[in-house]
Parts: structure tokens; sequence; C-alpha cells
């Protein structure tokens, strides 16, 4: 999840984040309602698959939707990088509660292998997934608009779920559809420990996404070619070196090192930081940056301690 093509944007906007996080817990919402009379009037442990995973989704939404909230706080005295690495820490534990409920629909899986129950009512089953889909659809379309104006990794990772669940719910259905011609009755906890397995694929992305985050993972190769452009093309910059980047929530902290004319003033340099950072603003409007500056050929010094950042 970390080297995506959300990492910058063109038109920040990240009050879309917030949109998303309240259409997402609307829509589950819905979602665990009506699986849940799905599952009442069935008694199908595939239903009950779906279900669990919507409950675990409700709780992962409003997660999401808290930590895209506390995300946007601006920074103050306290944090002076703001507060967006709240994302990578609720990330981690979307995970750690997938994981949780992966395990107690496996259990009951198992169960069911051991005492089968018939499935009832295949037909109005198989329409509340058909609802379930075009609702999953109709967010995830919501989702993929927010992310195009606020790259925040708590909608990233709600996106990865619903998207899953529209996959989760068309086997839900083919699985209904086999039982009412004649399908055994194992088709179904089979099935639903499928979904255990796949909820589990899940939680590998959404963790790495996190732990990426806390731990200031660069951003992808990618955006950081795109910066490293943009400074070495700006006029009066003769290089550049020690670039460093990081993501926080819905931002990217950029720094690195120009090189200048040694003749130039004080003054004259400065101005060419200064319309470098708007050149930089213009392309990252997502984007903090910190520049430094030292006399062309001169790149030595304390701060360069890490292979393979100098250009």
């Amino acid at each position: 999840m970390h080297n995506t093509s959300q990492s910058h944007v063109k038109d920040y906007k990240p009050h879309f984040a917030v949109i998303a996080s309240c259409a997402s817990v609307a829509t589950v919402t819905i979602l665990i309602v009506i699986k849940a009379f799905a599952f009442a009037a069935s008694g199908s442990t595939s239903v009950l698959a779906s279900m669990i995973d919507s409950i675990a989704d409700a709780a992962i939404s409003i997660m999401s939707f808290l930590a895209v909230r506390y995300s946007m706080k601006p920074a103050d005295h306290d944090h002076r990088h703001g507060h967006g690495k709240i994302e990578g820490l609720v990330a981690i534990f979307q995970g750690a509660f997938i994981g949780g409920a992966g395990v107690a629909l496996l259990i009951e899986s198992f169960l069911r292998f051991q005492t089968p129950k018939d499935v009832e009512h295949h037909t109005m089953a198989i329409g509340v997934m058909a609802v379930s889909i075009v609702l999953s659809l109709l967010l995830v379309l919501i989702q993929k608009l927010s992310l195009s104006k606020a790259p925040s990794l708590a909608v990233e990772a709600d996106k990865a779920h619903y998207g899953m669940d529209i996959a989760v719910n068309l086997g839900v259905i083919a699985t209904l559809t086999a039982l009412s011609y004649g399908a055994p009755s194992w088709v179904d906890p089979a099935f639903a420990v499928c979904v255990v397995l796949y909820m589990v694929t899940s939680i590998r992305s959404i963790v790495k996404g996190g732990i990426d985050m806390l731990l200031d993972r660069e951003v992808s190769g990618e955006i950081r070619e795109q910066i490293i452009h943009h400074v070495l093309s700006h006029d009066g910059v003769l290089g550049m070196h020690d670039l460093r980047t990081k993501k926080s929530g819905m931002r990217i902290f950029i720094s690195f090192d120009i090189e200048v004319d040694a003749e130039l003033s004080l003054s004259a340099a400065h101005d060419i930081t200064k319309d470098l950072e708007k050149e930089l603003f213009h392309h990252f409007p997502n984007a903090e940056t910190m520049i430094h500056v030292d006399p062309h050929g001169d790149t030595a010094d304390i701060r360069h301690q890490v292979a393979g950042v100098h250009h």
C-alpha cells in the first residue's frame, strides 16, 4: 500500500477523505443489517462469513474516520510535524482486528463441517448479496474519487476492504446458487474458510502500509524522480543531493540540499530556494519542503550518513 500513485495529488483537498470515511460508515451499517437478515433467514455460513467481514469493516471504517479527522489536525507545539502518523497506527490495529474476525469465522466454519446445516431461502439471500455488491461498488467509486484529492492511507485501506467485499459477495452468490442446485452442504463452510484466507491476505498489505508510515519509509521511486527532475531543472540550481522523503497521513515531507554558484549573495541564494519551494508546492500541494543550500561542488557534511542518497 505504500508505493502507490496516491502519495501526492495535483488538487489537494483533504476534506474529501472525511467524506469518503462517512460514506464508508453509512454503507457498512446498511450492509450489516441486510446481511444479518439474510443469515437469520438462510442459516448459510457463507452469508455469515460475508456478514462477519462487514462487521470487521464497520470497526475499521469507524477507526478510519476517527484517524482521518485526527490526522488533519494542524501541527502544534508538541507535534511539529502534525498528527498524520495516527493513520499508520490505525492501519496496524485494523490488521489485528481483521485477524481476530478471521479466527472467529474459522472456528464457526469448522463447527459447520462437523455439524452441517441446511441452507434455506437461497433466492432471498442471493438478492441481499447482489444489493451488497452494488452498494460496495458505489462506495469504492466514492473512495477512488477521494484518493485522487486526498491520499489517505486509512481511506486506501478501506477501499481495499470493500474491493475484496465485492469478490467475497460474488463468491457467496456462486455458493448459494450451487447449494440451490443440490451441491453438498460442505461447500458452504468450505467457502467460508476461503474467505478467511482472503482476509489474511488483506492483513499483510494493511499492516505493511502502517509500518512503512511509522518507520518513515521513502515515497515511491517514481515520485522521487519527479522531485529530482523539478529541482535540477530549476534556474540557478547546479546540483542536488541528500534527498529524503517520508509520508505522514495525507502529507509528504521532502528535504534535500541544492548546490548554487558560490559567488551568489545570501539574498540571491535565498530567492532561488523560495522560487523552488513555490514550484514544488505547485506540483506537490500536500508536501512540506525543507531545502539546505551549499556552494556548488561542496557536498560533504556530517548529515550525509546514508549510502545512496547523494545525487
